[in-house]
């Protein structure tokens, strides 16, 4: 099956992620797969990479505005490439971008087989950009679902609004994120007292309640260390807050994005996984730390509780409590067979249900639906 893969950035623009991951995966599987995405510096690109699969980067114009978005480009070359390739089935990755109305539009025109999968239905960034993105979703993104043949969610809650925006329910189907649990899986030799994050520096990732939770906890035991790994544009913002309250350095260290080797190492020895989000779709870097046997304080919120078993694989907290969320992660450092016990049910979670032979059979399952939907 020939896959064309639509992303308005990809790696390394940013950092591998599921995306990636899927590629290689479908290409590891005898799917003949190009990636179609923006190139940042102007001209155009095509590189097979080691993992398999082709990277096409295309010239754009970014319509990116600091504080809604910075990185939003319009490819005018994207339509021509989508025809000359001809795949078996368009999938575009994130609705929220014109890349997505682009494919979906030329795809309509040239009747190919056109899914779409949605990552989290909006991204929480203050009351301009929220604002920005509804309209895209009441315009445009309304376009987008109902030029697709397939619409992907993560999770119940995600399917459930985007109906909201005029995606017809019939067209919905639901396949989880997935994890590599070979490379994501415990080591019996923990490090002390390691509290993880693992994302990006933006709004909805609640990150500064995560270092105001590091302050409580400062002041109850000074025996911990926050490592939080990462890129995004609030990083400097939480680099000085962390400065500002005496911790960095000391008691929080502040990182750049690392690769999934680097990050799994980590995972392996971390103590404790902290994810004190706002708004999710199904995060992969909780589904890594779930594998990796580390207990997870998430928040308790729609795409986290979805699998995170309160006190049974994890631990939910209120969302913008960083008292709390404090609590729950010194109830966890002081408790190592509580540790043991939810890190041990948590990666037989990951094994059973989230494993890539699973997603990847769901999304070609949705693939063979939108083909015989298109003719």
């Amino acid at each position: 099956m020939n896959i064309a893969r639509v992303r308005h950035l990809f790696y390394p623009d940013m950092p591998r992620d599921f995306f990636y991951e899927l590629s290689a995966q479908q290409a590891d599987r005898g799917y003949h797969v190009d990636v179609l995405t923006w190139k940042k510096d102007g001209g155009f690109s095509k590189e097979l990479v080691t993992a398999g699969f082709f990277v096409h980067r295309l010239p754009g114009l970014n319509f990116g505005v600091r504080g809604l978005a910075q990185e939003y480009p319009y490819l005018p070359s994207l339509p021509a490439l989508i025809e000359a390739l001809k795949p078996d089935v368009v999938h575009v990755e994130s609705h929220l971008f014109l890349t997505a109305f682009q494919a979906v539009k030329k795809a309509n025109k040239l009747r190919l087989p056109c899914v779409v999968t949605v990552h989290g239905v909006l991204a929480e960034r203050g009351i301009i950009a929220n604002f920005a993105q509804n309209v895209y979703l009441r315009s445009l993104g309304t376009k987008v679902f109902r030029g697709a043949d397939r619409v992907i969610c993560l999770t119940k809650s995600n399917a459930a609004e985007i109906e909201n925006y005029g995606c017809p329910s019939e067209k919905i189907r639901l396949v989880p994120n997935a994890v590599d649990t070979r490379l994501f899986k415990p080591n019996e030799e923990r490090e002390d007292n390691l509290v993880v994050w693992v994302g990006r520096f933006v709004p909805e990732k609640g990150v500064e309640y995560l270092i105001k939770a590091a302050n409580i906890i400062l002041k109850k035991s000074g025996a911990f260390r926050f490592l939080l790994i990462g890129y995004g544009p609030l990083k400097p913002k939480i680099t000085k807050m962390a400065n500002d309250l005496g911790l960095l350095h000391r008691f929080v260290t502040i990182t750049g994005p690392m690769s999934r080797e680097e990050i799994a190492t980590i995972l392996s020895k971390a103590t404790i996984f902290a994810f004190p989000s706002l708004r999710e779709g199904l995060p992969v870097s909780v589904f890594e730390a779930m594998a990796s046997g580390v207990p997870v304080v998430g928040s308790d919120i729609a795409g986290i509780r979805e699998i995170i078993l309160d006190r049974q694989n994890g631990i939910l907290v209120p969302p913008k409590k960083p008292e709390v969320l404090a609590q729950a992660i010194l109830s966890l450092l002081d408790d190592e067979n509580q540790r043991r016990e939810l890190g041990k049910n948590a990666r037989r979670l990951m094994i059973e249900k989230y494993s890539w032979d699973t997603t990847i059979k769901g999304i070609e399952k949705v693939y063979h639906e939108a083909i015989a939907q298109a003719d």
